[in-house]
């Protein structure tokens, strides 16, 4: 007669085993991902208060820039580089409590009528000043742009849809590009619309041209009168484009650093101005950029902020950014241009 075998139990006992190490794996698996959420989550708090804080500093940097600036217009009726205002200021720690750092700021504030003004070309009605017609050629040729770019630049200023000569463009022209738009006639905002321009140049030719003008140039708000250069904090380039002789440039940069011109005409007197450039030179500014940084841990606030000081009147803020603004430079490959280019 066939035995009766003892069921066996050990095949349960291994499912039962497998079961329960699945549920441990996944046990371990949520845990896991449940302690990095957590931890990415604390890591965004963190970064966010760090960058909170970074934003109030690098506000208290403008306001700090602010105050200086309305030190220096009560010191005296001019600006040189060899003043407090001018100076760069290094890295330097940002302590809390006892003297515990927290993170760092840097940063450093640049004279913009240093720079011709290319909305000096049209007056408050957006109406062409001849005088200042001259003043751009010279600063566009100085660029080693073609002379045709100026009448380009006063299309794209002027109020109306006439061409100003054969060189220049209006809408009709950007309009007929693969990427159409409008010609702004009205004044700059940025310098960064002149790589917009009709410009015909190889690609390489043309990101040379326009940073060599926009070292030279800035978009300061439109005035009844003409922005000046201040003379005191302009470069040789910025001087000569101005029509300066070389003579005339080399005498107001070793004069100023040491004995900053404190009167237009005291300027006028010693550099020996004509009439037309006593026209486009001064010694005193009105528009100033600052540019910092400020690192709090991971968080990182790059600002960008333009003063406008006017006499007897408190400094304003007329523009600023969250963000680092070099002096723009056109990349390699020009696709945001839908100018021609030549290959």
């Amino acid at each position: 007669m066939p035995r009766n075998l003892a069921p066996t139990r050990k095949p349960q006992r291994g499912i039962a085993i497998l079961t329960v190490l699945v549920m441990v794996a996944l046990v371990m698996t949520l845990a896991a991902v449940i302690f990095a959420r957590q931890s990415r989550a604390v890591r965004q708090q963190d970064n966010y208060q760090s960058l909170e804080r970074a934003w109030q500093y690098a506000l208290s940097l403008e306001q700090f820039v602010g105050m200086e600036l309305q030190r220096d217009a009560k010191s005296n009726q001019y600006d040189a580089l060899n003043e407090g205002w001018a100076t760069v200021l290094p890295s330097l720690p940002i302590e809390e409590g006892s003297g515990v750092k927290v993170g760092e700021f840097s940063g450093k504030l640049e004279d913009l009528q240093g720079r011709y003004n290319l909305n000096n070309v049209i007056n408050e009605e957006g109406l062409l000043r001849p005088d200042q017609q001259i003043a751009l050629q010279r600063v566009v040729s100085s660029a080693k742009l073609p002379a045709g770019f100026a009448s380009a630049v006063v299309d794209w200023l002027d109020k109306n849809e006439v061409i100003f000569d054969g060189e220049g463009a209006e809408s009709d022209y950007y309009l007929s590009s693969a990427i159409p738009y409008r010609a702004a006639n009205m004044a700059f905002s940025d310098v960064s619309e002149l790589r917009l321009l009709r410009l015909e140049l190889s690609n390489e030719d043309k990101t040379a041209a326009l940073q060599r003008l926009q070292a030279m140039v800035t978009t300061l708000p439109v005035q009844a009168t003409v922005t000046t250069v201040n003379a005191n904090t302009a470069s040789a380039e910025v001087l000569k484009a101005l029509g300066l002789s070389s003579q005339q440039a080399e005498l107001i940069l070793s004069e100023r650093e040491t004995d900053p011109y404190e009167t237009a005409q005291d300027l006028a007197d010693k550099a020996s101005l004509t009439s037309e450039q006593k026209l486009l030179l001064g010694v005193s500014s009105q528009y100033f950029r600052l540019q910092g940084e400020v690192r709090m841990g991971r968080a990182r606030v790059h600002l960008n902020s333009v003063f406008f000081r006017a006499p007897n009147k408190p400094i304003r803020v007329i523009m600023r950014q969250f963000q680092r603004v070099d002096d723009p430079k056109p990349p390699a490959t020009d696709d945001a241009s839908n100018t021609p280019a030549k290959s």
